[in-house]
């Protein structure tokens, strides 16, 4: 009995500390959790795949920072399908609660930001914006025809219904949203069960936030302190910034434009050169635009495309084109390839702008060095051939004959260390003697130098 008595003993200790330890953990973490920031992240203007890196990031931030909510301010007219389906994927499958904010007022969620607020675990609008407008249409802004317009629609109204069950939001409305193009004001959209609440400011919109309780993950999660929290604004990277500018519709529709002209007149004037590097260069840089190729991935083939352009400049001088396009290529493909502004980026995994600019402007003056090489020793006088021997200085170095009508004299001169057959006009000049000053005239037929003498200079 005593023995049974002590094994129980052990075995209940071993549970009770393992028990400890975990509500331990528990109570830890949830400090953690309780003692993060709120962060913000700010999205203005259309959709595309800058937005789309940005938010990826700003969850990741958010998730490695213990923070206790990620607020979202959105105000879009819309943008890609791709980059907003993804951007609705990384809402819903985050480990952080997210609230998007559509502010300020006059602006919206439209189209495409539709989908993004009614992902959030929370959906606040502020006074005066509006919300709806999601038909599907093309990027010009026309309506999509035949039936790809029909397998869109029923797509997006498929994906619309179902944020809305997850979140609990009016499904009927998302529905009307997408195929009646509905858009409604803060005021309908929060009587209609479209958003949670209206906020004036991100002050106001965090206090109401206080209490309620989402579900984050599968987990109910209840948001406290949010007044108290330190607000940690993340910004857009450089990468992020330049992505954002070229994936402008209009950005992107002249570098298409550029890439089919420049490769176009490559192919039917080889050797132009130019054309075809821009073309080349365009064309990688609006397959990112348009997210046929990821960020990362767009960089990876501008560097490549770099690369090939220097092994081209080294082979085959062109004043440096291709040197210049590689220089280009270099520092664009090095800003999409690694995100160099990551918050939480692991020491030593970043690309130094530091480096990247050295490197740039060593290749730089280096190329400018070869061009000026090249340019002045274009314009130096021709040293060798025969048009080498046009005004070099030699010696008389036998008696000068008279032939013919004895208007022509000849005889042999020293240039260039060797013997030459010369001729000089006896009607211009007297007769030279052997060992005076001649310099050449010209080359004739037969390598016959016509020479005059050095003081007539």
């Amino acid at each position: 009995m005593t023995k049974i008595s002590l094994g129980r003993r052990l075995i209940f200790s071993a549970v009770f500390f393992l028990a400890a330890g975990y509500s331990s953990l528990t109570v830890s973490a949830q400090e953690d959790v309780s003692s993060g920031p709120v962060m913000l992240a700010s999205i203005d203007g259309p959709i595309s795949p800058a937005t789309d890196d940005y938010l990826r990031m700003a969850i990741e931030n958010a998730e490695k920072g213990n923070a206790r909510l990620l607020v979202v301010k959105l105000n879009t007219p819309g943008g890609l399908l791709p980059s907003m389906q993804r951007m609705v994927e990384n809402i819903l499958q985050a480990d952080v609660p997210i609230m998007v904010y559509v502010s300020p007022s006059g602006g919206g969620a439209i189209s495409a930001g539709v989908f993004i607020t009614m992902a959030g675990h929370l959906a606040v609008m502020a006074p005066g914006t509006t919300i709806g407008a999601a038909h599907p249409v093309t990027g010009s802004g026309q309506d999509v025809g035949g039936d790809m317009r029909e397998k869109l629609e029923n797509f997006a109204v498929s994906l619309i219904k179902a944020i809305s069950e997850q979140r609990g939001r009016n499904v009927r409305w998302a529905e009307q949203a997408v195929r009646e193009s509905v858009a409604i004001t803060d005021r309908e959209a929060l009587d209609e069960n479209v958003i949670d609440y209206i906020a004036s400011d991100l002050s106001r919109a965090l206090a109401e936030a206080e209490g309620r309780t989402v579900n984050v993950a599968g987990r109910p999660h209840t948001l406290e302190n949010l007044r108290e929290a330190p607000i940690q604004e993340i910004e857009m990277t450089l990468r992020q910034q330049v992505v954002s500018i070229l994936s402008d519709p209009n950005v992107a529709v002249l570098l298409g434009l550029g890439a089919m002209v420049g490769i176009a007149i490559e192919l039917f004037h080889p050797g132009a050169i130019l054309p075809g590097v821009v073309g080349a260069i365009c064309l990688i840089l609006s397959l990112t635009a348009a997210q046929v190729l990821p960020i990362n991935y767009g960089g990876l083939a501008l560097l490549l495309l770099g690369g090939a352009f220097f092994v081209v400049e080294m082979m085959i001088p062109s004043f440096g084109i291709w040197g210049g396009a590689g220089i280009i290529c270099f520092v664009i493909g090095s800003i999409y390839f690694v995100d160099t502004d990551m918050i939480w980026g692991a020491e030593g995994l970043t690309v130094d702008r530091l480096m990247v600019g050295s490197i740039a402007a060593a290749a730089g003056l280096m190329l400018l060095g070869v061009v000026y090489l090249v340019v002045k020793t274009g314009k130096r006088k021709i040293e060798i051939g025969t048009q080498g021997l046009v005004g070099q200085k030699g010696s008389v170095m036998t008696e000068f004959v008279v032939s013919g009508s004895g208007g022509v004299a000849r005889g042999k001169v020293h240039v260039f260390g060797e013997l030459w057959d010369a001729r000089i006009s006896l009607e211009d000049y007297a007769k030279p003697k052997i060992g005076d000053a001649v310099r050449v005239e010209s080359v004739g037929e037969g390598m016959m130098l016509s020479v005059i003498p050095e003081e007539e200079l």
